[in-house]
């Protein structure tokens, strides 16, 4: 984990990017009430889930993770190799589940990571799809194709009508906002492929060899062409996220009343990254008072303009959510 240090009003203070939230300590279980955001609260009916964490682990050296709606039903079960909310570990087979009981999701991890089969399910019970990834990789994310880590064994419509089988078949998607169709051959896409998004504003082509696509083509409600060979492209801030780290870590201001109070711990802020690169509609999800938020959103404010994010070959809307932890101790001579 890196650090930086910055000497202020004979204090030093540690800025580092990790997982967030302090838990609250039961006898044999960590317990922390998750608001919508992703935040957390003390209050346990503000809360969109509580999550309980089991402080002694297996004999495999895991501890037992189980979420649960404000309803009572289970939302999440599976293992972590830390005890600890702010860093879950997964490993092994998580399971979650829809808000009426029924089986959302099946996965297994590996250093906390997909691998092996993750199925997923219908609100009505029925098997939607089932995919293998062959070797360890990094969890789904809007910024994350899946298809260019694992092969697509089975897929169904709601109605259970099966459109893949055996990795092979005609993959046809609706709902009120996008749609997609295109081959699968042994897993992965194949050939042509082609789609509507934003209600039918903008379409896209596609073309794929053994799942890498070659070439892709939008075109948005203006009739601009977009040429693309990444179908998601994440926003990048100019030198990479260490550089950001260092930026706040030399131009973070510790509030001269949350020095005198001795605050340490995590802020959590979320920022949407514009079209254009700007940082706007800053919130604070996490706030350790004294008007500490407030010093780091006036840091990020500061910051470089960052490389928009790209979907489809055109620019998007992204927020992004960046811990930064304070602790202050004494300065060394």
């Amino acid at each position: 984990m890196h650090y930086y240090p910055l000497n202020i009003y004979k204090y030093t203070i540690f800025l580092f990017f990790t997982a967030f939230v302090i838990p609250s300590k039961a006898q044999e279980t960590i317990v922390t009430y998750i608001k919508k955001n992703g935040g957390f609260t003390a209050i346990k009916d503000s809360a969109a889930y509580t999550n309980i964490i089991r402080s002694t682990a297996n004999e495999m050296g895991l501890h037992e993770l189980n979420d649960y709606y404000p309803n009572g039903n289970l939302k999440r079960h599976g293992w972590t190799k830390v005890a600890d909310p702010r860093r879950l570990y997964l490993e092994g087979l998580i399971e979650s589940y829809h808000k009426n009981g029924n089986l959302a999701v099946s996965a297994g991890y590996k250093d906390n990571k997909l691998s092996d089969t993750l199925k997923r399910y219908y609100e009505n019970g029925l098997l939607k799809e089932i995919r293998f990834f062959s070797s360890s990789e990094a969890s789904p994310n809007e910024f994350l194709f899946q298809d260019q880590h694992s092969r697509l064994i089975y897929y169904a419509d709601s109605t259970g009508r099966q459109q893949i089988v055996n990795g092979n078949g005609m993959f046809e998607f609706k709902d009120s906002i996008n749609s997609e169709k295109g081959q699968y051959a042994d897993g992965l896409r194949q050939g042509h492929w082609e789609g509507t998004l934003k209600e039918g504003k903008n379409k896209f082509e596609e073309w794929y060899a053994k799942g890498v696509l070659s070439k892709g083509i939008s075109t948005d409600s203006m009739g601009n062409v977009h040429p693309y060979t990444q179908r998601d492209v994440p926003p990048e801030y100019p030198g990479g996220i260490r550089n950001l780290m260092i930026f706040i870590a030399q131009n973070y201001k510790y509030p001269k009343e949350a020095l005198k109070a001795r605050v340490s711990g995590q802020l959590l802020i979320s920022f949407v990254v514009e079209k254009n690169g700007l940082t706007n509609e800053f919130e604070v999800i996490n706030d350790l008072g004294y008007e500490t938020a407030a010093s780091g959103i006036a840091v990020l404010k500061k910051a470089a303009k960052w490389t928009p994010g790209y979907q489809y070959g055109m620019p998007v809307r992204v927020k992004y959510s960046i811990p930064i932890r304070l602790h202050t101790a004494p300065a060394p001579n």
